[in-house]
């Protein structure tokens, strides 16, 4: 009998052990659970903020950008003080287009070299995801110091524009505010960005809306998007124009122009497909220029001068044409299919980024 008690005694024993360890291992493995768990939250809450410190800083620079292109920080003061370099070449003009040259030649390689090299495709191999990401803010942070470094020409004034001052800030700030507002509520923008992979964002939508496409292009897509062509025309058009232009200005454009049009597939697909608009930007602005020369035969008749806006005006235009035209290789069978079978809605959305939808290629 005494027996049979310890054996029932004993094996209880033996299963209150075994419930014992089983709950600490399971108390155990759900800390461990809980401790995981914590750590992917503070992780993503870490890479969502990381990602949108530098898509802030990324979109800052861009939107400065813009800014310092008219020169905005000059005319609006209060604005200047919140943009990258002040919102308009600031430092101390060069006294001669050599010497423009010079400082400002090696300086442009501080932005090409990395944006160049630095690719989103090459960056993905070591930053994974956050490739596209990473790529973004190697372009803005020398884009940034080009900006800060750039050293104007000031004289002589090539054209200065016939409107109201107050008019033409409005103008200005009006268009920037409107064309940043089309960027940012495009879902698209993060795919360019670079913060649907880095977040993890699925969906076509969120995608990068075409491979080669750069953040200057689709500023104006979206804008054309949203506003249409008379919206696309003031800002490229008018807006980022300065107050007064510069022979600086016109080689700094020129340059810009030029290499925009030989680096960036989508801007060239773009401005293929909205050649009528493109052109009469182009009319508006020589009637701009038709002004500049009226303003500058009044008075005492400078010919020469309004001689030099005609020709500075026309060889640039005459560059530009022959950068475009050199860079129109026939596109493959592959390509000119997809763009057939391209819904027209779909091609009205988006003009300069329907050729291509192969998510592996968008990169």
């Amino acid at each position: 009998m005494d027996g049979r008690t310890d054996g029932r005694m004993d094996g209880r024993c033996v299963t209150s052990a075994r419930g014992a360890e089983d709950a600490g291992r399971d108390a155990v493995m759900k800390r461990r659970g809980d401790a995981r768990w914590c750590a992917r939250a503070v992780g993503g809450a870490l890479n969502i903020a990381l990602v949108g410190a530098v898509v802030t800083y990324v979109m800052w620079v861009l939107v400065g950008t813009v800014a310092w292109i008219s020169h905005l920080g000059e005319r609006a003061r209060w604005l200047g003080a919140r943009l990258p370099a002040k919102g308009y070449p600031s430092r101390e003009a060069a006294r001669s287009a050599a010497a423009f040259a010079r400082r400002n030649v090696p300086l442009s390689l501080v932005f090409v070299i990395p944006h160049s090299v630095c690719l989103p495709s090459r960056m993905r191999r070591y930053f994974g995801s956050h490739g596209r990401l990473v790529y973004n803010f190697v372009s803005a942070v020398t884009l940034h110091a080009f900006l800060m470094a750039f050293t104007p020409l000031k004289t002589p004034v090539v054209m200065t524009m016939p409107f109201n001052e107050r008019f033409h800030d409005a103008l200005s700030i009006g268009c920037l505010a409107f064309a940043t507002y089309a960027f940012v509520r495009t879902p698209a923008s993060l795919g360019l960005l670079g913060v649907s992979s880095a977040i993890g964002l699925r969906g076509e939508k969120y995608a990068n809306p075409a491979a080669g496409m750069d953040a200057i292009t689709w500023m104006g897509v979206t804008t054309w998007r949203l506003g249409g062509a008379g919206a696309f025309v003031l800002f490229t058009g008018l807006s980022i124009i300065p107050a007064k232009l510069t022979l600086g200005d016109c080689i700094t454009r020129c340059v810009a122009a030029i290499y925009l049009r030989q680096r960036s597939r989508s801007f060239r697909r773009w401005v293929e497909k909205i050649e009528d608009i493109h052109l009469f930007t182009w009319i508006l602005r020589g009637v701009l220029l038709s002004f500049a020369c009226y303003s500058a035969l009044q008075g005492d008749g400078d010919v020469r001068a309004a001689g030099m806006i005609l020709f500075g005006a026309s060889a640039l235009v005459a560059i530009l044409r022959l950068a475009e035209s050199e860079r129109q290789p026939e596109r493959s069978t592959h390509e000119k299919t997809v763009e057939m079978e391209t819904s027209p809605s779909r091609l009205d959305q988006a003009p300069a980024a329907c050729v291509e939808y192969d998510r592996d290629k968008r990169d």
